[in-house]
């Protein structure tokens, strides 16, 4: 049971720099599911010693993430907020409290701010409201080889990598491409062979 081991670990007289190296042998997921058997000093002991990158990953995997993110204090709610998917983000300041909320979009980074605006505008029946911005975009009319590069580029920030989608100049949806289909490619052959466009 991954929930017992983390408490042990919490338990146990270890420096923060070993606690920490510990506790990132375990999946995000099995962090997660720790927070309901430690207590809310160990679990603010936990948010000290992890980053708000891996305390947002960690977030994504909690049922009622709003719960213990109201345990963090001001300053690493943003740093966790901008580290989420945008969907993810969006998902949990919805239900927070609106001073709350309207106080940490005011400090979060514009790029965070505008993408959440922009998913917040659609109601929860509009598919609108199921976007994610965690996509790769490929410019049409690049070659094979420019187009493995953009991947390489962005996968580092963008995880959802099964499908490239190809806009033209104005950033307008023109086609897709089956991430297999890329890597087969002849790197002499056209991106355009292998765009689908129904």
């Amino acid at each position: 049971d991954y929930a017992k081991e983390i408490l042990e670990i919490m338990h146990g007289s270890f420096s923060e720099e070993d606690m920490l190296e510990r506790i990132s042998d375990y999946h995000e997921n099995d962090i997660a599911s720790s927070f309901e058997v430690l207590t809310r000093d160990e679990r603010e002991r936990l948010y000290r010693i992890l980053d708000a990158e891996q305390l947002s990953d960690i977030f994504e995997y909690l049922d009622n993430a709003e719960i213990y993110f109201e345990e963090l204090n001001a300053r690493k709610k943003v740093e966790v907020l901008s580290c989420m998917e945008v969907d993810q983000a969006a998902a949990l300041l919805k239900r927070l409290a609106k001073p709350e909320r309207n106080m940490l979009l005011d400090l979060i980074d514009n790029e965070s701010k505008r993408d959440i605006a922009m998913l917040e505008s659609f109601d929860e029946d509009e598919i609108g409201s199921r976007m994610s911005m965690n996509f790769i975009e490929i410019k049409a009319g690049i070659s094979i080889r420019e187009a493995m590069r953009e991947l390489v580029a962005q996968a580092a920030e963008n995880d959802n990598i099964s499908t490239l989608y190809v806009t033209d100049e104005q950033h307008t949806f023109c086609g897709a491409i089956d991430l297999k289909d890329l890597i087969i490619a002849r790197e002499g052959g056209s991106l355009d062979d292998i765009i689908m466009e129904s």
